[in-house]
C-alpha cells in the first residue's frame, strides 16, 4: 500500500467521526444563524442601524426575506464545517504527538490549528459567501437578477469572468485564519476555566454552550473588518464599472479598505457588528454543543 493508503487506514475512523460531528454542527449553525447574517450583510451595505434595518426588511420584503440566499449555505456549510473540524482535530493530534511527555497543547498551538483549518475553509467559503451576499442583497422580488445560487454562479462566471467566482478570496483568507484561530483558542480556554472553577472532569451542557458562544464572538471580533471589505467586494457587480481593481494578490482588498475608511471613516468597518455578535453567540453556542454531543454519539456507535 502507498503511504497515503496507510495513513487513511490509520486515521479513517477518527476523520469520519470529526466529519460527521462537524456536519451536524454546520446544519444547526446555518439554520439558526442565517437570519442575523442577512441582517449583518444589509447593514454592512447601508447606513441603517440594527432596528431600522429589521423594520425595513419586514415592511418591504416580509419575514422570509431574512432567509434569502440560505439554500446554498444550507447545502454547503455543513460540508465546510465538517472540513474545519476535521482539519482542526487532525492538526491537534499532530501537535499532541510532537509534545514531549504527553503535555497538553498550549492555547497558542490551538490557535495555530484553528488558523490551518480556517485557511482550508476559506478556499470553499469564498464562493459560498459570494452567492449568499448577492442573493441577500436582492431587495426587489419583481426584478430578481439571480433565480437561485447556481444561477448566480453561472451568471457571474459568464458576465464577469470565471475568476470573479473567487472575488474576495484575500479578505476571506484573512477573516477565516484570524477568526478560527481566535475561535478555537477561546473555546478551549473558556471550557478549561469553567471546568477548573467547578472542579469537574467533564464539561457540562452549560459549559459547552457558554464556551461555544464566547468562541463565536471572539472569532468575529478579530475578523469582522475583513468581512466588511469582503462583502463590499463581492456585492460589487460588473467588470467595466468595478471600482476596486485587484493589485498583485490582494484582490482589491487594500484599495477597498482605503476607500471605505476615507469615505465613511474607520467605524464604518464595523457596521452590522451588533447583528453579527448576536448571531455569533447563539449560533456558535448551538453549533459547538451540537458538535460535542454528536461526536460523543458517533464514538459510542463505533465502540
Amino acid at each position: 500500500m502507498s503511504e497515503f493508503q496507510i495513513w487513511l487506514q490509520e486515521n479513517r475512523k477518527q476523520i469520519s467521526i470529526d466529519l460527521g460531528a462537524g456536519t451536524v454542527s454546520g446544519i444547526f449553525n446555518c439554520l439558526f444563524g442565517h437570519p442575523m447574517d442577512t441582517l449583518k450583510v444589509r447593514m454592512q451595505m447601508s447606513k441603517e442601524n440594527f432596528w431600522r434595518s429589521i423594520i425595513k426588511i419586514i415592511k418591504n420584503e416580509g419575514i422570509l426575506a431574512f432567509y434569502k440566499g440560505m439554500t446554498f449555505p444550507l447545502l454547503s456549510v455543513p460540508f465546510l464545517n465538517a472540513i474545519v473540524f476535521a482539519v482542526y482535530e487532525y492538526s491537534r493530534r499532530q501537535f499532541t504527538g510532537y509534545n514531549d511527555n504527553g503535555k497538553p497543547m498550549t492555547y497558542f498551538q490551538t490557535a495555530i490549528c484553528g488558523g490551518i483549518s480556517g485557511s482550508c475553509a476559506a478556499t470553499l467559503a469564498c464562493s459560498i459567501d459570494l452567492t449568499k451576499c448577492r442573493l441577500q442583497m436582492q431587495m426587489d422580488n419583481a426584478h430578481k437578477l439571480y433565480k437561485n445560487p447556481f444561477d448566480c454562479l453561472l451568471k457571474i462566471a459568464k458576465q464577469e469572468g470565471f475568476r470573479y467566482i473567487f472575488r474576495g478570496m484575500n479578505a476571506t483568507q484573512q477573516r477565516e485564519i484570524l477568526g478560527y484561530s481566535a475561535q478555537f483558542a477561546t473555546y478551549e480556554f473558556v471550557r478549561d476555566q469553567l471546568m477548573w472553577l467547578q472542579d469537574k472532569g467533564e464539561p457540562s451542557s452549560h459549559d459547552l454552550l457558554i464556551s461555544g458562544g464566547l468562541a463565536g464572538m471572539a472569532c468575529w471580533v478579530v475578523g469582522y473588518p475583513q468581512d466588511t471589505i469582503k462583502t463590499i467586494l463581492q456585492c460589487e457587480m460588473g467588470t467595466k464599472t468595478r471600482r476596486f481593481k485587484p493589485r498583485f494578490l490582494d484582490g482589491g482588498f487594500f484599495e477597498c479598505l482605503k476607500y471605505r475608511i476615507k469615505s465613511d471613516g474607520v467605524p464604518s468597518l464595523w457596521r452590522g457588528f451588533s447583528a453579527c455578535m448576536l448571531r455569533a453567540f447563539y449560533a456558535n453556542a448551538i453549533g459547538f454543543y451540537a458538535y460535542e454531543i454528536s461526536k460523543n454519539q458517533i464514538q459510542k456507535f463505533y465502540a
